[in-house]
C-alpha cells in the first residue's frame, strides 16, 4: 500500500517507522524547509536506515497524497488548520482513499465540516499514543457522516500493521484514554499540591501499583479479578463504601473539599448540525451521589499492614552525583512485567527512544559531558533490566558491555571518537562476534575465521554463531585469527559490507527477545581504520572479557529478584483450601530460598564490582560469582515456578519465561564447567582443562 503521512512531527515520523517496517511505501509531507533532514534522522533514531528505502519526502501536499491507499494527518492541534489541510488532501488524493486524522480530542465532524459527503464518509480520527510505533492503542472515532465501511476498514489496516484499533461508540472531547489520564493526573496534581505525597513518590505509586496491572487487565477486569471468586461485584461491596465516602471530594484540593463547591463544567457543543443519535448501549452520564459523611477508605484495606519484602535500590556513595533519572530506570522494573521495548519487527531498544533518552550507555566511562561512575553503579543497571527481562539486560550487555568495551579498550582515539558518542547514543547498535559453529568454550584454542592483510584492507572469511545483537547491529567486533602470524585480531564490520551476511537463529528456548544470529564472512573487505590497534592477540579479547564476565552473576542476580517478586505476590493472592498459599509453611520455604539465593548471590556480585573499581579484581573472582549465582538462579527459578504449580507453565505468569532465561544465563559467558576450571587453577596452581589425550586402537 501507498501512505501518506501529512506531518513530520515525532508522530508522524513514528508511523512513518512503523509503516516502513511492515512493509509499506511511506510518502511523508510536512511544509517544514529541513523535512528531509527530519525524517532521515526521525527513522534512523526510532528505526534502521534500510527502513528510508520505502520513504519519500513531498513538502507539496497535494503532489503528497496523489495515488494514496491511505492518508493520516498528525497536523497542529488547531481545528481551522486541519480543516485546512484536510480541504486540500481530500480534493488531490484519490476517490477511494482512507483519511485518518490524528487529533487528541477535535471531533471528527468538525474536522470534516467543510468536505463534501463523499470525503466526509472517508474521514475519521484514528487517534494514537505517542509514539505509535511502540504503543498499540489506536482510538477509532467517526464522525456524523463517516460511513461504517470506512471503520471496518481502518479497523482491518491498523490490525494488518499491528496496532490495537478500539472503536470510540460516541463523540465525546478527549476520546477515553486522554479523558482518563486527565482524570487522574487532575487527582495526582491534588495529591501533591496538598502534601500528601511528592511527585517522584506518586510516581512509584503509579508504576509499581496501577501501571503493571491496568497494562495487563485494565481497570475493569483488574478490579473483577481482585474481587476473588466474587469478582467485581464482591469488591465493590467490599471497598465501596470507603469510596462512596470519600469519592466525590478526590481532585479537589483538601483545603476546598467540600460539596457545594464541586460543579461540572458546562458541556461543549459541535460546531457541525445535530449529533447522531447514540448507539443502543450508550447510557446518560450519572450525576455525582452526595458524600453521606468523611470515612477513610483506608479503614476498608485489610492488607494496609501487609508489607511485602522489596530489594532496595543501593545508597550512592557520599557526595556522588547520581546520573539515572529514577522515575525513568524503574518505570519497568519496580514490579516485574516486561516493558514493551520492541519494536515493529521484534528489534529492542532502538524502537524505544526513551530507552537511551536514560543514558545508561557507557556510565563507567568518563565522557566529555558526564564523569565515569563506579562498576558498582553499572552493574545495578544491568541487575534492574535482568529483574524485568533478562533478555533486554542482555541485549545491554552486548551493546553497552561487550562492543563498547572493545572500541573502548581497544581502539585508537579516532575510533573512539568516530564510534562510541554514537554508541552512547543507541544511535549504533554494537555486536560482539567472536563463538563460532565448532568453537565455543575453546575458541582460546583456534580462531577458524581468518583475516589476511591486502595493501589497506583486511579479508575476513568465516562464520560466527550465537552472535547477540547480531540481526540488526550496525557495528559488529568481530574477532579473527591473522594468516600472517596466526594471532587474534579485532576489527569492526560496519553493516551492510559486502560478503557480511547476518541469519537470525530461530527456535529458541531462552532469551527470545534476543536476535541471535549466524554470521557469515565472505571475503569481507575491511579497512585498516577499522581494524582495532590494541587487539593483537588473545589476551586482548580477555581483556574485554574479564570487564564483562562479572556482569553475567549481576544478570543472575536481577532474575532471581523478578522471580521471588512473582512468586511472592501470587502466593499472597492465590488461594487453596480456603486461606493463601502463602500461609502454607512448604510455600514459605520457597520464598525464603529463593530470598536467601538473591542476598547471597548480590553480596558476592556486590564485591566483585568493588574489586573491580579498587583494581584488585581477577579473572577467577568473576569466574566463581557468575558459576555460583547462575547455579543458584536454576535453583531459584525452579522453586518459583513450583510456587506456581500448573499455572507455572504459562506465559502469561511470566514466570516460565525466567525459568527458561536461566538456561542461557547458566551457559554463555563460560559454562559452569569451565569457570569451575578458571577457579580450580586458581586455588591450587594446576591447570585441569586439558585432559589426557585418547588413547590410539
Amino acid at each position: 500500500m501507498r501512505i501518506t503521512e501529512i506531518g513530520a512531527g515525532t508522530i508522524g515520523v513514528s508511523w512513518t517507522v512503523l509503516l516502513a517496517a511492515a512493509g509499506h511505501d511511506v510518502v511523508v509531507t510536512d511544509p517544514r524547509p529541513d523535512l528531509a533532514e527530519v525524517v532521515d534522522a526521525g527513522v534512523r533514531r526510532f528505526g534502521s536506515a534500510d527502513l528510508l528505502e520505502r520513504v519519500v519526502c513531498e513538502p507539496d501536499l497535494a503532489r503528497a497524497v496523489a495515488g494514496a491507499d491511505v492518508v493520516q494527518e498528525q497536523g497542529p492541534e488547531r481545528l481551522e488548520v486541519k480543516q485546512d489541510i484536510w480541504a486540500t488532501a481530500a480534493a488531490h488524493a484519490p476517490a477511494g482513499a482512507l483519511l485518518l486524522s490524528s487529533t487528541s480530542g477535535i471531533l471528527p465532524t468538525d474536522v470534516a465540516a467543510r468536505l463534501d459527503d463523499d470525503a466526509a464518509a472517508r474521514l475519521l480520527v484514528a487517534h494514537p499514543f505517542n509514539p505509535p510505533h511502540v504503543l498499540p492503542l489506536v482510538e477509532l472515532v467517526a464522525g456524523q457522516r463517516t460511513a461504517r465501511d470506512s471503520v471496518a476498514r481502518a479497523t482491518e489496516f491498523l490490525r494488518s500493521v499491528g496496532k490495537d484499533p478500539v472503536e470510540i461508540h460516541k463523540e465525546v472531547y478527549g476520546f477515553v484514554g486522554n479523558r482518563l489520564q486527565s482524570a487522574l493526573f487532575r487527582e495526582a496534581v491534588s495529591l501533591v499540591r496538598d502534601g500528601v505525597v511528592s511527585p517522584a513518590e506518586l510516581d512509584r505509586v503509579v508504576t509499581g501499583a496501577l501501571g503493571p496491572r491496568w497494562a495487563t487487565g485494565g481497570p475493569f477486569l483488574s478490579f473483577h479479578l481482585g474481587g476473588g471468586d466474587g469478582g467485581l461485584r464482591h469488591l465493590l461491596e467490599h471497598l465501596g463504601p470507603g469510596w462512596r465516602a470519600d469519592g466525590p471530594t478526590w481532585g479537589i484540593p483538601l483545603s476546598t473539599r467540600t460539596p457545594s463547591r464541586r460543579s461540572a463544567p458546562p458541556p461543549r457543543t459541535p460546531t457541525a448540525p445535530a449529533a447522531r443519535p447514540s448507539p443502543p448501549h450508550a447510557t446518560a452520564p450519572r450525576p455525582p451521589c452526595s458524600p453521606p459523611g468523611r470515612r477513610s477508605w483506608r479503614s476498608h484495606d485489610r492488607t494496609a499492614s501487609r508489607r511485602p519484602l522489596r530489594l532496595r535500590r543501593p545508597a550512592r556513595p557520599r557526595g556522588a552525583a547520581d546520573p539515572l533519572p529514577g522515575p525513568l530506570l524503574r518505570r519497568g522494573a519496580d514490579r516485574p512485567g516486561r516493558r514493551r521495548l520492541l519494536g515493529p519487527r521484534g528489534v529492542p531498544a532502538r524502537a524505544d527512544p526513551g530507552f537511551a533518552e536514560l543514558d545508561v550507555v557507557g556510565l563507567a566511562r568518563e565522557w566529555p559531558d558526564r564523569p565515569a561512575y563506579s562498576r558498582l553503579l553499572t552493574s545495578f543497571v544491568s541487575m534492574e533490566l535482568s529483574r524485568v527481562d533478562p533478555s533486554m539486560a542482555t541485549f545491554f550487555g552486548v551493546h553497552a558491555g561487550l562492543a563498547l568495551t572493545s572500541i573502548d579498550l581497544c581502539g585508537s582515539q579516532e575510533q573512539k571518537d568516530r564510534w562510541l558518542p554514537a554508541m552512547r547514543r543507541m544511535e549504533k547498535i554494537g555486536a560482539f562476534a567472536l563463538s563460532e559453529p565448532h568453537g565455543g568454550s575453546d575458541v582460546a584454542g583456534g580462531l577458524e575465521t581468518t583475516a589476511r592483510r591486502e595493501d589497506d584492507e583486511w579479508v575476513l572469511d568465516g562464520a560466527k554463531r550465537w552472535i547477540g545483537n547480531g540481526t540488526f547491529a550496525d557495528l559488529v567486533i568481530v574477532w579473527a585469527r591473522d594468516v600472517a602470524d596466526d594471532s587474534v585480531k579485532g576489527f569492526v564490520v560496519e553493516k551492510g559490507m559486502p560478503g557480511f551476511t547476518a541469519t537470525k537463529m530461530e527456535g529458541k528456548l531462552a532469551l527470545r527477545t534476543v536476535q541471535n544470529a549466524d554470521l557469515t564472512f565472505d571475503g569481507v573487505r575491511v579497512p585498516e581504520a577499522n581494524r582495532l590497534p590494541g587487539a593483537q592477540t588473545f589476551a586482548d579479547t580477555n581483556r574485554v572479557l574479564r570487564v564483562t564476565r562479572g556482569g553475567v552473576a549481576w544478570n543472575a542476580v536481577g532474575a532471581m529478584a523478578g522471580v521471588f517478586e512473582l512468586a511472592r505476590d501470587y502466593a499472597v493472592e492465590r488461594v487453596q483450601f480456603g486461606q493463601p498459599i502463602a500461609s502454607y509453611q512448604l510455600v514459605q520455604d520457597h520464598l525464603v530460598s529463593i530470598l536467601g539465593a538473591v542476598v547471597a548471590s548480590l553480596g558476592m556480585a556486590v564485591k566483585v564490582a568493588q574489586m573491580q573499581d579498587d583494581g584488585t579484581f581477577r579473572d577467577e573472582q568473576a569466574a566463581l560469582a557468575k558459576r555460583q549465582a547462575t547455579l543458584m538462579l536454576r535453583d531459584a527459578v525452579a522453586r518459583a515456578r513450583e510456587v506456581f504449580g500448573g499455572n507455572g507453565i504459562l506465559l502469561e505468569n511470566k514466570v516460565g519465561r525466567f525459568f527458561n532465561d536461566a538456561e542461557a544465563l547458566y551457559s554463555y559467558e563460560g559454562t559452569k564447567e569451565i569457570n569451575t576450571l578458571v577457579v580450580g587453577r586458581a586455588v591450587t596452581g594446576i591447570g585441569a582443562f586439558v585432559g589426557r589425550k585418547p588413547a590410539k586402537h
